[in-house]
This record gives structure tokens, C-alpha cells and sequence, in this order.
């Protein structure tokens, strides 16, 4: 399986984190996506994270690729799905705080003149919001077990604070001294965001 990502999405990274965290064995393949066009053949969204399989055939989207990855190892309980909605809330609650933050990196990608206070005003007020809720579920999350919830939340500080997009340890002590720890976890260590590098490649040669 070849996992075509790219060097900082948060979503790629929770893709790739969840592979590690499970050892299943995947091809972690960084790509330039802005200018990747065979993408557009591949996964009619061109989006990242996609999983290519040796067929030919593909997967989107980074939860339905950790179902995948957690559905290889039915014993190791990263992902529980019976009875256990609280926490596939709090996973979408972290996955949608990764796309408020990704959306004001864009936003400041803007040229200056054409960038929206009241955007920004919006997103942190958001950001905000999701945060103290995560706070509140700080018992839950604060847990050096892995699980899809926790690995999402300690992923989506991660970007914010790759982006400095936002001060938010004040308003969480709980997950920040959490957070000390849990970065350290080898499936994040291994799948830290950089930036883009001119030689991440454009083009892919299926195998």
C-alpha cells in the first residue's frame, strides 16, 4: 500500500500516525499536491491523504483510512466503534479543529489586502470553542494509551503550534502538560510536519 502524502497536513499525518501506531506496513509517499496532477486520475478530489492499493483501486479521506488501518488489527482497540460514540465525537471534534487551523494557514497564504479580519475573528472563535470542550474531556484524553481521539487532539496542537496559529495553552493547562508527554509517542515522533521542500516530487510512477 502506498499512502500519498503530504509533508504537513494534519489529516495525512493522522493517516500515517495511525499506520505506525498499529504497524501496518505502508509506503508513506510525500508529495507536492499543489502541483501534483496525476492526482487528479487517482482521487477525483485531489486530496491528501489517498491510499493507493496494489490494484490500482484507492481510498480517501483520513478517517476511513484509519478504519482501514484499525480494521487490520481488530485486537488493538485504536479505534473503538461499539458503544464508544464519545469518542468518535471527540476524534471529529479534533479533525474539525485541523480544519479550522488549516483553513486560516491558507487564509494567511492570501495576499494581505484580500485576507478577512472577520475570518479570522470566526476561526478562533471556533478554535477556541473546541478547545476548551476537548479541555473539559481532559480525563478522557490525557491518557498515555493510544486511541484514534487522543492521537487526533495531540495532532491538531501539533499543526497549530507548527503554524502558530493560535496561543492556546492558557485556556488548556490539562492537555498542554498532556501534550509534554504525548508528542514524544514514536508514531508522532516519526510522522513530524515540515515544511514543503522544492524536491518533493510533482509526479508518481505507479508501481
Amino acid at each position: 500500500m502506498i499512502l500519498l502524502n503530504g509533508p504537513n497536513t494534519p489529516f495525512g499525518r493522522m493517516a500515517l500516525a495511525t499506520a505506525l501506531e498499529l504497524d501496518v506496513s505502508v509506503d508513506n509517499r510525500v508529495i507536492n499536491v499543489f502541483e501534483a496532477e496525476f492526482l487528479d486520475d487517482i482521487n477525483p478530489l485531489r486530496q491528501i491523504p489517498t491510499l493507493l492499493f496494489d490494484d490500482g483501486t484507492m481510498m480517501c479521506d483520513s478517517r476511513v483510512i484509519c478504519g482501514y488501518f484499525s480494521s487490520l488489527r481488530p485486537g488493538r482497540g485504536l479505534n473503538p466503534v461499539d458503544d464508544r460514540w464519545e469518542v468518535q465525537t471527540r476524534w471529529c471534534l479534533a479533525l474539525g479543529l485541523m480544519e479550522v487551523a488549516v483553513s486560516r494557514t491558507m487564509e494567511r497564504l492570501r495576499p494581505i489586502e484580500q485576507q478577512s479580519e472577520s475570518f479570522f475573528a470566526k476561526s478562533e472563535r471556533r478554535m477556541r470553542n473546541v478547545i476548551a470542550k476537548l479541555e473539559s474531556n481532559s480525563s478522557e484524553i490525557c491518557v498515555p494509551t493510544a486511541r484514534v481521539d487522543r492521537l487526533a487532539v495531540a495532532i491538531a496542537f501539533e499543526y497549530i503550534d507548527f503554524r502558530a496559529s493560535l496561543e492556546w495553552r492558557d485556556d488548556a493547562p490539562k492537555l498542554a502538560k498532556w501534550l509534554e508527554q504525548e508528542t514524544e509517542r514514536p508514531s508522532l515522533r516519526r510522522s513530524r510536519p515540515r515544511e514543503r521542500l522544492p524536491s518533493d516530487p510533482a509526479t508518481f510512477n505507479r508501481p
